[in-house]
């Protein structure tokens, strides 16, 4: 068995345009916004921080329901599925090779049925994540993919947040399911190229600053997470 994440399964060619907000902003209203579901006190936050206090607020307005306290909402729950492929870099000669993806998405129950709910600052497109989420809850609760749908919860730095409820079916599914194994070939065929640090000239000492290994992947994941995964399937 071999794990995969998000992260594993990001595309090689991805939309490059930026996000909407920094990584920083994205993590203090995503924890914000979870402490406030928790029943946890954020009014010294949201006083501080005025714009988170209006993403808030717009979500109350998209989405009342959500800020109802209740059991039917699992906030990050981690959720896997199963997926065989074809080709493995361990075992060339065997049949098949399994892999786990894992994904971390909010779950409600709507009418004792799983219903996927995303929010965030970004544009309210299905991404590739977004479809790896629903091919992955959708194996999880063992449902027909015509039972499926997310709903996203867009907000924006200056424009009007939006609401937008994604439907599935079994076409999309088994097109998602596709597009993971032929991700998933085309990193086992990558071959392994070590990350090599690029020595910087530090112009007020003249010194050269090598960038440690947790410096490099720092950076590399920043620039990951600030990058808008929006991509075509």
């Amino acid at each position: 068995m071999h794990l995969l994440t998000l992260s594993d399964l990001k595309p090689i060619v991805i939309n490059k345009s930026r996000s909407l907000v920094s990584t920083y902003i994205q993590q203090q209203f995503q924890l914000t916004l979870k402490q406030t579901l928790m029943g946890l006190p954020v009014e010294p936050i949201l006083d501080k921080y005025p714009q988170l206090k209006q993403w808030i607020c717009s979500l109350r307005e998209l989405l009342p329901s959500l800020f109802i306290p209740h059991k039917k909402l699992f906030i990050d729950l981690t959720l896997t599925a199963q997926l065989e492929c074809k080709s493995c870099r361990e075992n060339r000669t065997s049949s098949g090779c399994n892999h786990v993806i894992e994904v971390r998405t909010n779950v409600g129950i709507v009418r004792e049925r799983p219903r996927l709910f995303e929010w965030g600052i970004r544009h309210p497109l299905l991404s590739y994540s977004d479809r790896i989420k629903l091919w992955v809850a959708t194996e999880y609760f063992q449902i027909n993919p015509n039972e499926m749908r997310l709903t996203v919860l867009a907000l924006h730095p200056t424009e009007a947040a939006q609401k937008v409820v994604f439907s599935w079916d079994s076409k999309q599914h088994k097109r998602t399911r596709n597009w993971l194994i032929k991700r998933i070939n085309e990193k086992i065929s990558q071959p392994y190229q070590p990350s090599i640090a690029i020595p910087k000239s530090n112009t007020d000492t003249g010194n050269v600053i090598i960038p440690t290994d947790d410096t490099v992947r720092a950076i590399a994941l920043v620039k990951s997470i600030d990058e808008i995964d929006e991509v075509p399937l």
